[in-house]
C-alpha cells in the first residue's frame, strides 16, 4: 500500500515509518495518488483533508489528545479516522 505522511517531526515521522515496514511510505507534502495519508493536524493545515478526500484518499488525521477542537475539526472535514500521536507510531495496526 502507499502512504504519504505528513509529518515534519523527524523522531515522531521515524517512530511511524518504522510501523509501516511492507508499505511504500512517502514523506512530505505532495498528495501522488496514495491510498493513505497521515496529517498531522497540527503542522499543517487542517482544511488539506477535505482536498485529500475529494483526490480520492483514505485520510487519517493525528494531534495531541488534548486539543479536542482540533480533533473535532478533522472529523467534519472528513477524516475517516482520527487519532492521538500516541497511536499514530502504531500506524501499521490502523490500515
Amino acid at each position: 500500500m502507499k502512504v504519504l505522511l505528513m509529518e515534519n517531526n523527524l523522531i515522531l515521522s521515524s517512530r511511524i515509518r518504522s510501523s509501516l515496514l511492507g508499505h511504500e511510505v512517502k514523506t512530505g507534502t505532495q498528495y501522488g495518488g496514495e491510498e493513505v495519508v497521515l496529517i498531522n493536524v497540527e503542522q499543517f493545515p487542517i482544511e488539506t483533508i477535505k482536498l485529500l478526500k475529494e483526490a480520492g484518499a483514505k485520510v487519517i488525521a493525528y494531534c495531541g489528545h488534548k486539543n479536542t477542537k482540533l480533533i473535532q475539526r478533522a472529523r467534519e472535514l472528513g477524516a475517516d479516522m482520527v487519532v492521538p500521536n500516541s497511536q499514530i507510531v502504531q500506524a501499521g495496526n490502523l490500515l
